[in-house]
């Protein structure tokens, strides 16, 4: 892996860590300090932005825009992450030269029509067997 690339998946990295961390205590504080309708009633709204701060507070009483800038990012991340991790596993590079691998090939050919050759001389010696049994 050349430099440039292992910078760039660090910053990255740095990055997507930092907004995971945001994203898990905004996420924290908006379950644990809500104020629920179920219980307050009509003055539960105006508890969590009084209480809670204008952020976290409006967190609190729109459910949907939390969930679209703070669940589905993380949930963007974490399928990311697992699509690379896959591909990197799958992609792995060989610690082998080109030379080396033509090396390995040209064996393989090698061993290859040796076991060949080993067969067809068994085959025909079974069939040179087989004709001086029948001509007996």
């Amino acid at each position: 892996m050349n430099k440039n690339k292992k910078i760039g998946l660090i910053v990255a990295g740095a990055v997507e860590l930092a907004l995971i961390v945001f994203c898990l205590i905004v996420s924290i504080l908006v379950m644990s300090t809500l104020h629920t309708f179920a219980e307050y009633g009509n003055e539960a709204a105006k508890l969590n932005l009084e209480k809670n701060g204008p952020m976290i507070g409006w967190f609190q009483n729109n459910p949907t825009p939390f969930f679209l800038i703070i669940v589905v990012p993380m949930l963007v991340i974490l399928v990311v992450d697992v699509v690379y991790i896959v591909m990197y596993a799958v992609k792995r590079e060989s610690n082998l030269s080109e030379q080396e691998m033509k090396i390995l090939e040209e064996q393989a050919r090698n061993q290859a029509k040796d076991e060949l050759r080993a067969e067809i001389m068994a085959e025909l010696e079974e069939e040179e067997k087989k004709k001086g049994e029948k001509a007996e």
